[in-house]
């Protein structure tokens, strides 16, 4: 008798017994993905910039310029710093260590921004010159707390002294009403500060031109932080400190706009008693007293994740009316980052029920105009982890989950939850959130304030990853005892990688029983195949993000005792790809129907004291 896996399609089933999960599911694994119906060796992680010290990186974020450059971000400690070249810069200090923190790009006609909110205050850094920053907090215009930029204006919540409101800026109107033009302001040779700093310190300025009077020379704005003369002349602006720089002497007049997103923006949550169009507003989601603890938009309505409940509020297209009612009660998230947008809704992880946490969507109806609320991954045990510090975000058909084994102080696993192939497979990094790039994807560091770029190359940091995969429990659907005399295995591996091959036969303990080799004989060096460093997609992602695996196909020949059921597991030992494609049991021998031997006892129970068993005659 033979039996084949043909291919390893359903991730971790560990929430039933491992003998009644699907033929091609792993009852247990981390470091070993499921992809493309191959059980594949995991991707690593590398250093992002200079090593970080004790601590944690509690945010992480990517802005762009109005070119399209990235700008990285990221809190380490009590300090915002951006990535110049390879080392991370301080850019705002003296912060809150655990204060939440939440960043959102915006780009207006005034350029292009990432704005921080935080109960430590609210910043504005201009992206094409990530190291200085503006200071906009306001009691009387706006709030401390979390919030993003939609639609030209801000959604905020988390306020300590608020935490079940949910509060709007203006929208940004970027005409006349929020900008000021400045006209033939005096400049001074080779490099000044332009004016309008120092009569508002919340002001930032974009649309430069400068016009040296000798010669007319005009040095115009190309909006990334560089200005270039009509006569071959260059120059910098800073926009937010407002000081220039241009390479031709002599003074001259300046042309230029300032804003300040206080009046009228971003950062305005003021409204009148009898509100207009446009102006900030507060929703009360009081019910439950549980605070709100993220909000997503999704198909024209704002979904209030709470700690014990779901709101949802929808504004009308005149900004005059809104719908600010209980989505659903009895569910909710843990933590401001355990809930994501996807393409098909929002997920996140409910722990409202305490002990049994589910992993959910809030996707439309398909036959109608309601929103459905569906577990998902049903086959997964979530409450083997901790979310109270999860962060959840959506990599390809992915959502990564950062959480926290059984005993761990911090975040020390990455769950990868595949919505589209339904299978959940799990990583041994540490994280505390992320962001992505280029199809590439970075975490910060849940023990130190170092960043990485995860899932790219085969190592982690230098080591080989931590890693194994076991199969079910397998019994070949029959409870007669058996052996196997061979093992055959397929796939692709990469020269000067190995993985071993295990075996355990009864819940007895693990044994060798092979190794599979990228140099052995068996390999077909003649069939290379590109594969790439990056986990997600079947492409290539860049000419030299790729390794080179070949095709290999060997039978292992195999010494087991008499067993009923019995697990394989693989662990990869060195760097480099490694996939099981197939894994057959071949030439297996059948024997007597009997449970296996350390199982058979006699059961004659002593009737004078009702627990010694064994007894060498039967009591009566």
């Amino acid at each position: 008798m033979n039996a084949k896996v043909r291919a390893f399609s359903r991730g971790i089933h560990d929430l039933f017994s491992d003998e009644i999960i699907p033929q091609d599911a792993l009852s247990h694994a981390q470091g070993w993905i499921t992809k493309n119906g191959n059980l594949e060796f995991a991707r690593g992680r590398k250093l992002e910039g200079n090593v970080g010290t004790t601590g944690s990186c509690s945010d992480i974020h990517t802005g762009y310029t109005v070119r399209g450059t990235a700008v990285k971000f990221k809190k380490s400690g009590t300090t915002i710093k951006t990535l110049v070249g390879a080392t991370w810069t301080d850019v705002i200090t003296g912060l809150t260590e655990d204060a939440p923190t939440s960043f959102s790009n915006y780009t207006s006609l005034a350029g292009a921004f990432v704005y921080i909110y935080s109960t430590d205050g609210i910043y504005k850094i201009v992206t094409a010159n990530p190291t200085s920053f503006t200071s906009l907090y306001d009691a009387a215009k706006n709030f401390k707390g979390t919030a993003f930029i939609d639609k030209g204006r801000a959604i905020l919540w988390g306020r300590e002294k608020d935490k079940t409101g949910l509060y709007g800026s203006w929208i940004d109107a970027q005409d006349s009403t929020t900008y000021t033009t400045i006209t033939g302001e005096a400049t001074v040779s080779l490099g000044g500060t332009l004016a309008f700093k120092s009569a508002g310190a919340t002001r930032t300025c974009f649309a430069v031109t400068i016009t040296i009077t000798a010669g007319g020379q005009v040095f115009s704005d190309n909006y990334d932080g560089t200005l270039t003369g009509s006569a071959g002349g260059t120059g910098t602006i800073n926009y937010t400190s407002g000081v220039y720089t241009l390479s031709a002497s002599g003074v001259g007049t300046a042309v230029y706009q300032w804003e300040n997103t206080n009046a009228k923006g971003v950062t305005d949550f003021t409204y009148t008693l009898t509100r207009v169009a446009s102006e900030g507003f507060v929703f009360p989601q009081d019910i439950g007293g549980d605070g709100i603890q993220v909000v997503i938009p999704l198909d024209g309505k704002y979904f209030s994740l709470k700690e014990r409940s779901v709101y949802t509020l929808s504004i009308n297209e005149t900004d005059l009316l809104a719908d600010n009612q209980v989505f659903r009660s009895n569910i909710g998230v843990p933590s401001r980052k355990a809930a994501v947008a996807t393409s098909k809704g929002i997920i996140f992880i409910d722990v409202a029920n305490g002990e049994n946490p589910v992993m959910r969507f809030i996707t439309r109806n398909p036959v109608g105009d309601n929103f459905d609320t569906l577990p998902i991954f049903p086959q997964f045990n979530f409450a083997n982890y901790s979310y109270a510090d999860a962060a959840l975000t959506v990599y390809g058909d992915y959502v990564l989950v950062a959480c926290k084994s059984s005993g761990a102080t911090a975040n020390d696993t990455i769950l990868l939850c595949n919505y589209v192939n339904d299978t959940v497979d799990i990583l041994p990094y540490e994280s505390k959130c992320f962001t992505q790039h280029a199809g590439n994807l970075y975490a910060g560091d849940s023990l130190s304030t170092s960043s990485y770029q995860i899932l790219n190359g085969f190592d982690d940091l230098g080591y080989v990853i931590e890693n194994f995969a076991q199969t079910k429990a397998e019994t070949f659907e029959i409870d007669d005892l058996k052996k196997i005399k061979k093992l055959r295995l397929k796939g692709l591996i990469s020269t000067g990688q190995n993985y071993s091959v295990y075996g355990s036969f009864d819940d007895a303990g693990f044994q060798l029983l092979g190794t599979v080799s990228g140099d052995a004989t068996y390999v077909d060096m003649t069939n290379p195949n590109t594969v790439g460093l990056n986990l997600i997609g079947a492409d290539v992602i860049g000419g030299s993000d790729s390794a080179v695996a070949y095709p290999y196909y060997c039978e292992l020949k195999i010494k087991t005792p008499k067993f009923r059921k019995r697990h394989i597991k693989f662990v990869a030992n060195g760097f480099g790809y490694a996939s099981v494609e197939s894994l057959q049991d071949f030439n297996i021998w059948t024997f007597e129907n009997k449970i296996p031997k350390k199982s058979r006892q006699k059961q004659n129970v002593s009737i004078n004291d009702g627990i010694t068993v064994d007894m060498p005659v039967p009591n009566y």
